[in-house]
């Protein structure tokens, strides 16, 4: 899984210095990332569903997380699929402001077109 494209916010604790020097510190860091994420992934799940496009699988969220080393894992996967979630949703809302637009001008949108809004290789998913 190519990431080309970061759109996924920072997340706003810095908590990552702290691998060095605190270790229970980063491990709790850690812990609230994953809790943000996954409030994050619902969020953007729903509005996959309301837009009618197609679904990420969310594996992340069935990875274990008995440790801080699985916690790592599960944070980087879920940051993943979180931000496959956001290109996905962007990709769709251009497709329908382009059919917006194509309803305005009277005509509808092709095949071709309807393809180019979702390949466009910028914005590029998977």
């Amino acid at each position: 899984m190519s990431m080309r494209n970061w759109m996924l916010p920072r997340f706003p604790d810095s908590y990552r210095r702290e691998r060095d020097s605190d270790e229970r510190e980063y491990y709790a860091g850690l812990r609230r990332e994953w809790d943000f994420r996954v409030n994050e992934s619902n969020a953007l799940h729903d509005d996959l569903v309301r837009i009618g496009a197609p679904l990420v699988d969310r594996v992340s969220l069935t990875l274990s997380r008995q440790n801080m080393h699985q916690y790592e894992r599960a944070v980087t996967k879920i940051k993943k699929e979180n931000n496959l979630m956001i290109l996905r949703r962007s990709r769709y809302h251009m497709l329908q402001l382009a059919e917006e637009l194509a309803a305005a001008t009277n005509r509808q949108l092709t095949p071709t077109e309807c393809n180019n809004v979702l390949n466009y290789e910028d914005y590029l998913s998977e």
